[in-house]
């Protein structure tokens, strides 16, 4: 018979690759929903706000989310390494909130700059303060609307120059 497929074989193939098709079906989203909770409750990851509102709740009012403010103060350290944490915390809720308009991105970036530049001078390493950087950029967009906002400040800087700051970029 050589390589040729029977309707034998055919009949095979469909009822294998459906046995296959019902095996494992389960949606993997919940399952990964309850390990992220669980994280969460152990305190190996932060628990995060997932709202809709781009900016995230921020009940004292000083620019930084809630979560991301509570994250800040479990991570001890000299409150003037917090005091950076949270100007780039603000930087990036900032940057959620421009919506396409290229002159607030700037400004956005201009902010975010500065402030990369204090929390790299207040880390006792380049490594540590990069590290903040990039934790603080993921908890930042954990939404996909965050992510998405993200993005569209990024489009919304396109083509622009930024320089680097003089000084240590701190507010305060």
């Amino acid at each position: 018979m050589g390589n040729a497929m029977t309707p034998r074989h055919l009949g095979m193939l469909v009822s294998l690759l459906s046995l296959l098709a019902a095996c494992g079906g389960e949606d993997p989203a919940p399952l990964q929903a309850r390990s992220i909770e669980d994280l969460e409750r152990q305190g190996a990851l932060p628990v995060l706000d997932r709202s809709e509102d781009l900016g995230g709740p921020d009940a004292d009012g000083n620019g930084v989310r809630d979560d991301i403010d509570a994250w800040i103060a479990r991570q001890g350290g000299a409150p003037a390494r917090q005091d950076a944490l949270r100007q780039l915390a603000r930087a990036f809720r900032d940057a959620l909130l421009v919506r396409g308009d290229s002159v607030a991105a700037q400004e956005a970036a201009w902010r975010t700059t500065l402030a990369v530049s204090c929390v790299m001078a207040r880390s006792g390493s380049g490594t540590e303060g990069a590290d903040a950087v990039a934790d603080m950029r993921k908890m930042s967009a954990n939404t996909k609307a965050r992510v998405l906002a993200y993005l569209d400040y990024s489009a919304a800087l396109d083509g622009a120059i930024l320089s680097l700051p003089a000084g240590d970029g701190c507010d305060e």
